[in-house]
């Protein structure tokens, strides 16, 4: 009896040995990763709002862990990783803009080594907004203005992207009530330059929502928001009116503003501008003078909400050939009155001479 027991024991503590034996092995086969993760320009990406994380992937069953937040350090640390190669995706949840969207920042192949601590650099290498501007404006028919909004992408890679750019237009930095444009692109490698048009038909401030998605290979799905550019203001337009008195009703009058004609058959005409200072003409109407010829308008520090009105007048001018026809029978008159009281006066001299001799 007292054998068997201590046979028992033994082998008890014998498997007990060999379960430490694995544990300390597994332990000491397993190792510690550590990404420093930064923006495009460099700076730690803790210095974003929002939240980054990280999900790493088995290169070669496609196994996932995470996903794995990053600290105060703008790092991910992965604990306990067994050796083998694996790729890193990083993502980042901006908290705080108007959609929100998780964007993609790219991913990177990490080397996990039997019981070592190893340390990487990820920097942001997916497609991202670089600017948005209003490269041109011309006038539209009535007060509208027409824009033309360019969106910079920056690709990083030396490889093209096949993408979707969204732009939001709008004077309240909001979706609601938005022009919304979508445009197919392909990205390729460093800037590319994608422009949308707008009509505005409203005085005011207009803003602008960017939103980047590339079609690639993730574990979220395609195609993925790479970024996003929160509301920014892009250009704010101003209401001028010409308003003219003197010509009869439907009459069709003209303004010239930096070579660009516009033209109204009522009493206003009114235009959407941005900031700057402009040259107008008022072009003449056929048997009408104007009050105004070539003069400049400026609208810096224009109040949006009150518009710049311009007060035109036009005089009738005299009809040419009825007046002149006028003048010229009148002349006649007085030129044959005036030739008949000589010839008459010369004629009685010459009688009051005859009769005198």
């Amino acid at each position: 009896m007292l054998g068997d027991y201590v046979i028992r024991l033994s082998i008890l503590v014998l498997i007990l040995l060999l379960m430490g034996i694995h544990v300390v092995m597994a332990e000491s086969s397993a190792g510690n990763v550590t990404v420093n993760i930064f923006n495009v320009n460099g700076k730690p990406a803790s210095s974003m709002h929002g939240v980054v994380y990280g999900i790493l992937v088995n290169a070669y069953n496609e196994k996932g862990m995470g996903p794995v937040f990053m600290n105060n350090n703008s790092q991910l640390i992965f604990k306990g990783i067994q050796p083998g190669t694996y790729i890193l995706y990083v993502y980042y949840y901006p908290n705080s803009t108007a959609f929100n969207y998780t964007e993609y920042w790219g991913n990177l192949t990490i080397n996990v080594f039997p019981g070592k601590a190893i340390t990487y650099n990820f920097t942001r290498n997916m497609p991202w907004i670089k600017n948005v501007y209003v490269n041109s404006t011309q006038l539209g028919n009535g007060s509208r203005a027409i824009i033309t909004v360019s969106v910079v992408v920056y690709n990083p890679q030396s490889v093209s992207f096949n993408g979707v750019v969204t732009v939001y237009i709008s004077s309240q930095e909001s979706p609601l009530n938005a022009q919304v444009r979508n445009q197919s692109v392909t990205l390729n490698p460093g800037v590319n330059n994608v422009n949308f048009t707008y009509t505005l038909s409203q005085p005011g401030t207009y803003y602008a929502y960017v939103v980047l998605k590339v079609y690639v290979t993730q574990p979220l799905g395609q195609p993925r928001t790479t970024d996003q550019y929160d509301w920014t203001p892009i250009i704010t337009v101003y209401l001028v009116s010409f308003t003219e008195s003197g010509l009869p009703s439907g009459t069709l009058w003209w303004v010239s503003i930096n070579g660009t004609r516009e033209s109204s058959n009522t009493n206003t005409i009114t235009l959407l501008l941005p900031n700057g200072t402009y040259q107008y003409e008022i072009l003449p109407v056929n048997g009408y003078v104007a009050n105004i010829t070539n003069r400049s308008l400026s609208l810096n520090g224009l109040t949006v909400n009150e518009p710049m009105i311009i007060g035109v007048g036009f005089k009738s001018k005299r009809m040419p050939i009825i007046s002149d026809v006028i003048i010229i029978v009148v002349s006649l008159i007085i030129l044959v009155t005036v030739a008949l009281v000589v010839l008459r006066f010369r004629s009685r001299n010459a009688f009051d001479d005859v009769a005198t001799a």
